[in-house]
């Protein structure tokens, strides 16, 4: 993988699969968390401080969901 910044995001380019993915700022951030070894709940809970969410939210909804596509462009190794 080759990893490149493009403003406030992160171009992903996959030589295996000639692709390139585009991560948001938030994205970029649940990744290194998980690449850290945090799981899903630990990252929305880093995500409600970082961002001061407060009252019902969907945080570990949204991780769980970005995890899951990190998962299948194989963008979310822990190495």
């Amino acid at each position: 993988m080759i990893r490149k910044p493009v403003g406030p995001n992160e171009m992903i380019y996959d030589p295996e699969r000639d692709a390139v993915h585009i991560l948001n700022p938030t994205a970029q951030l649940v990744a290194e968390l998980h690449r850290q070894g945090l799981g899903a709940e630990a990252i929305a809970g880093e995500l409600r401080a970082r961002f001061h969410v407060e009252g019902e939210d969907t945080v570990l909804e949204d991780v769980r969901a970005c995890l899951q596509g990190l998962a299948e462009q194989k963008l979310a190794d822990k190495g």
